[in-house]
């Protein structure tokens, strides 16, 4: 069996080389762990697929370290931001983005795009500045 670091005599560009691992990759997945020649880069061999040899997430696993641990597991409730919360400085009309400094127009001051203004003007989408 084939495996990464052995030596061996390239069909492709026929140099005396050693295998290397890779990805075989289709866009952004990775479809294949593969042994290429680190001389030319030609695929010599394909491994095992990723999924076969990568664990699942298993809630057994966990519920086996929480009563480890003598706690019940308990699932978190998502949060819901109110309407008061999403006035961040970053959705407002009044700031003015620069690519060394966020400053408000209203304030006349630096501010951080996380802020929260009690003077908070939701910036019109695209949409709406259109009609």
């Amino acid at each position: 069996m084939m495996k990464a670091g052995d030596s061996f005599d390239c069909p492709h560009c026929g140099r005396n080389s050693f295998l290397k691992k890779g990805s075989q990759m289709d866009g952004w997945k990775k479809v294949a762990d593969i042994l290429a020649c680190a001389s030319c880069s030609a695929k010599i061999a394909t491994l095992a697929a990723p999924e076969a040899t990568a664990k699942p997430n298993s809630s057994a696993s966990l519920d086996k370290l929480a009563s480890i641990l003598g706690a019940e597991r308990e699932e978190k409730p998502k949060i819901k931001a109110k309407g008061s919360e999403k006035n961040f400085c970053k959705d407002c009309r009044h700031l003015i983005i620069h690519p060394f400094l966020y400053r408000c127009s209203k304030h006349n001051k630096d501010v951080n795009p996380m802020d929260d203004c009690p003077d908070f003007v939701r910036r019109p989408t695209e949409a709406e500045e259109k009609k």
